[in-house]
Formats: structure tokens, sequence, C-alpha cells
């Protein structure tokens, strides 16, 4: 039987609020775009298709959550049954399994957000790309395999979608007969191990993403004050990780391997940890403020080389210009053609007016 650790209202609150924060999140960052007149990116796109799958995600928990705490108090035998006892039951079986793959679709599409926006960085840069593309397609095939294992977390597909058959009377005592057929110990082992798998290609893959910028850190000509601002914005998934790790405990300690995890506390877990990966791909759009706020002036270039009319952001000088000038020192003309032919710094990260 399964057991309840936050209330009805809990859950629904939960929604409500992290559907608050992370739409004001999303919003203010968009403003920020049509605000510079810059046109969408390819990372923009990811964001929103985050943000679209945390909120059908959240709205469907919301809407599922009082018949899910109903069932729950019909097999404790607090309330007898009622007339659309089993369509309520079907509907919470297929609320549960898409959600589950709208919680990964939003996790995931943060990470494309994290690795187009590094692309622009890492694609002038020697020998950076075949990495770039090796935690891209991990991550593509990371979530091809959290998809096939959440249709595997049940014996059958008949069995996903099929309700017990409960007698509605209250000489009805099975327990798990609302639930579906999903209720062997064969199931249960299946969906903690869905669960196990995909948390750990969570992590892994963030940790990746992170690591994937760090050549280009070591290699800024920067005081460290500000080396340790620009790591700090490619540290953002950090809070991803955490927060995953923290689901998972939370889930997996308290299921065993004869039961499967509290449908409720899957629910409350879940909006927490897509409404925080939305907000946390959003972050990087406000260093452009923190800077601005900082740095309010521009200072004319110093750059060997480069004419004196050219004006340079202060303490915003392109990233992957400076690394591959680190890469080839000593080669003026070679600098020089690194700085003309690279791409412009994403928004995010430039500053630049």
């Amino acid at each position: 039987m399964e057991r309840n650790y936050v209330s009805a209202s809990q859950v629904q609150a939960t929604g409500y609020t992290m559907i608050g924060l992370s739409s004001a999140v999303v919003i203010a960052r968009f403003s920020l775009i049509f605000w510079k007149l810059r046109s969408l990116q390819v990372e923009d796109g990811c964001i929103m298709l985050s943000w679209a799958c945390f909120l059908a995600m959240s709205i469907a928990y919301i809407i599922v959550t009082p018949v899910v705490y109903k069932i729950d108090a019909y097999t404790d035998g607090e309330i007898g049954p009622w007339a659309t006892m089993l369509s309520d039951a079907l509907f919470m079986i297929k609320v549960f399994f898409a959600n589950t793959m709208l919680l990964w679709g939003s996790l995931w599409s943060v990470k494309l957000y994290f690795l187009f926006l590094y692309r622009r960085l890492l694609q002038d840069l020697p020998g950076e790309m075949k990495w770039w593309y090796a935690v891209l397609c991990f991550c593509i095939v990371t979530f091809i395999g959290a998809i096939v294992s959440n249709f595997t977390s049940c014996q059958s597909m008949h069995a996903w979608f099929t309700v017990g058959q409960c007698s509605v009377s209250p000489a009805c005592v099975d327990t798990d007969s609302c639930e579906g057929e999903c209720s062997t110990h064969r199931d249960a082992v299946a969906e903690i191990a869905s669960l196990y798998y995909s948390f750990a290609v969570d992590a892994i893959s963030d940790i990746m993403i992170m690591v994937l910028p760090l050549r280009l850190v070591v290699s800024l000509h920067l005081p460290l004050g500000q080396k340790i601002s620009v790591a700090a914005v490619f540290a953002l998934g950090t809070i991803c990780v955490i927060m995953a790790v923290v689901r998972v405990i939370q889930i997996g300690t308290r299921a065993n391997n004869d039961s499967t995890p509290s449908s409720s506390w899957l629910a409350f877990w879940g909006m927490i940890e897509a409404g925080i990966a939305v907000i946390v791909g959003c972050l990087p759009a406000f260093a452009i403020i923190y800077r601005r706020t900082k740095n309010p002036h521009r200072y004319r270039s110093s750059y060997v080389g480069m004419s004196s009319s050219v004006y340079v952001p202060q303490e915003d000088v392109a990233l992957s210009e400076l690394a591959t000038r680190g890469e080839n020192s000593g080669t003026r003309e070679t600098g020089l053609k690194a700085f003309n032919t690279t791409p412009e710094l994403p928004m995010e990260l430039s500053g630049e007016e």
C-alpha cells in the first residue's frame, strides 16, 4: 500500500508555487531578449520546450491530485466506492505514465539549452567540438533509454492501462485492485530501476555538460575573481544535480523492493525538480543585468594591432577569442584572425550593449 507523505493541499500548493516562480523567471528572461532586440536562438527554443513540459506536467498533477487521495482513501477503507471509480483510476494511471516522460522532457531540454549555449563558445576552439558532439549523443541516447525504461517498467502495455476489476462494493478489499495490474514484484523492481537509471544518467549528463567549457575557463586571460564568476555561470548545472539527488533519495528510500514509489510523493518532488531546472536554465540570461550594474562604462581597447576606434565592453571580452589567443600565443596574426572570426558571444555571457 502506498503512503502519502504530504497532503493533497500541499501537493497542489507546491504545483501552483513552482508554476508561478518558473513562469515569472521565464517571462523575465524573454523580456530581456525583446529588450535587447536579439533574435531567438536554438537555446531559447529549448527553454520554451522545458517550460512547456513542466507546465503540462504540473497542471496534470494538480488536476489528478484529488483523484489520487480519493482512491487512497477508498483502499484504506475510509470511504466507499463511487460510480466513476474505475475511470478515475485509469485517468490517474495515464497521467502518471505521461508525466514521467514530461519530467524527463523538461530536464533534458535544459541540458540541450546549455549544450547549444556552449556550442557557440567552443566551435572555434581546436578539438573541442568532438567532445560537444559526444555529450550531445550521450544525452540523446540516455533520454531514449529513460523513455524505454518507462514503457518496460510494467509487464506489458496492456497491464499498464488496465485497472483491476474491483467490484464496486465494500467487500472489495484488494488494495491494488484500483491501481492497475502493474502490481507484481517484477513491476515494483522495474519501476525502482527506472527511477535510479533516470537519476544516474541525469546527474552524469549534467556533470559532463559542466565539464565541457572547463578548458575554456582555464585558458581565460582574466583576473581570478572574473574567472570565478564565469566558472559560476558554467557550474549552474550543479543545482540540477543536487535536486536530482534530493529527489531520488526522498522517493527511493521510501520504497522497497515490493512496493512502488508513492504517487503523491512522485508528483511533489517531480514538480519541484522540473521547476527548479527551468529556473536554472534561465539564470545565465540575468548575468547581463549584473554586468551592466557593476560595469556601466566601456573602455577603449588596448589590444595590440586593433584599431583605436574599436570599443570593447569592460570585462566582457569574448571568451572563445581569449582561449584561441591563448592557444596561439606569440602569433599576433593568428590572434587577430581569431578575434575577427569569433562568432558573437551569447547574450547570457557577453553583456554587450
